[in-house]
């Protein structure tokens, strides 16, 4: 009994570190199994190394500490077979302790970027990239340096 006790203890631990946020969890729940959406997952030494193939050295040093990469595409009409939208996704997220740090929209995309502080610099970044035809969502895990990332120091503005 004790050492099922210590197995359930050992799941529920690995689970929690390991496992994915709820938002991405609802996310994946809603679309599973729906035509053409298409969702991987990866480690973070993966992640790592698909950065430092694509000669992206400030980038690459940033993510040293990134433990887990998910990414979803899911193609716009299914949100609406879902009755779904984008801004309910964005409710979901505040729900879940995620906050909004930028949104950048460029050529008819819009790209939002969101943080969950966790401790010991386990954090949760996830990205909402809305196109005309698809919406790609990415759930980055671990610590991103953000003095890695703008090592010039640049500052950055923009308006809503």
């Amino acid at each position: 009994m004790n050492s099922l006790k210590l197995i359930v203890a050992l799941m529920l631990v690995t689970g929690s570190v390991m496992g994915q946020s709820t938002s991405y969890q609802i996310l994946k729940d809603k679309f599973r199994d729906q035509p053409n959406v298409e969702s991987f997952s990866c480690s973070g030494w993966l992640g790592r190394l698909v950065f430092k193939m694509a000669g992206e050295p400030e980038f690459y040093k940033a993510i040293q500490d990134l433990n887990h990469v998910r990414v979803m595409s899911i193609p716009t009409e299914e949100f609406a077979t879902q009755r779904l939208t984008v801004n309910g996704f964005r409710r979901v997220l505040r729900n879940d302790s995620f906050e909004e740090l930028a949104v950048v929209r460029d050529q008819g995309e819009v790209v939002s970027i969101y943080l969950r502080e966790g401790k010991n610099n386990r954090n949760t970044y996830f990205v909402l990239v809305e196109e005309e035809d698809e919406v790609v969502a990415i759930e980055l895990s671990g610590y991103i340096d953000p003095a890695l990332l703008n090592p010039d120091k640049t500052t950055i503005s923009y308006n809503r």
